[in-house]
């Protein structure tokens, strides 16, 4: 018959102390790694999601008035809001300071590169039309591209509905 050590322990393996130490420093270069990376085109993003809360303002102004509403992208970098194919210069876009001008302007890094010189104009149904007389829907869809540096970034008006993802 074997006699079996009741003092053998197996003292194999990590101990709790190890593993919280090599967590922490995971933790604390994977903080470090994210906020590297995503640094770069928060201009970009603000300014391109700034562009569609103005499109969709615009939108929601002409369903909500008789004439046509949209935004006029003059050039790279800048854009301004329309009532009934003409500038208003008595409404301001929404997120601009009281008392600013139109047009809203670009930061110097992010310009405006497809589109420039057109008017992005909605009906009372909220649906993307043309600058006629009478506006007539548009049939395909409006794509607006910003740029800073070799990021861009994309908005698209949905023919027919308007949406704007």
């Amino acid at each position: 018959m074997t006699r079996i050590r009741q003092n053998s322990i197996n003292h194999s393996g990590f101990t709790l102390i190890e593993l919280v130490i090599v967590l922490i420093v995971m933790s604390i270069v994977a903080v470090f790694i994210a906020s590297r990376a995503s640094t770069s085109g928060n201009e970009l993003i603000a300014e391109a999601d700034t562009l569609k809360s103005s499109l969709r303002y615009a939108q929601t102004r002409a369903m909500n008035d008789s004439v046509p509403w949209g935004i006029h992208i003059p050039d790279a970098s800048s854009y301004v809001l329309y009532r009934n194919n003409e500038v208003d210069t008595n409404q301001m876009l929404p997120g601009e300071k009281t008392g600013a001008a139109q047009p809203h302007t670009l930061p110097s890094t992010v310009t405006i590169t497809s589109r420039t010189g057109t008017t992005y104009n909605f009906d009372e149904w909220g649906r993307p039309v043309n600058t006629g007389i009478p506006p007539v829907p548009l049939a395909t869809a409006q794509t607006i591209t910003l740029s800073e540096g070799v990021a861009t970034a994309s908005i698209t008006i949905t023919p027919n509905t308007g949406y704007i993802p």
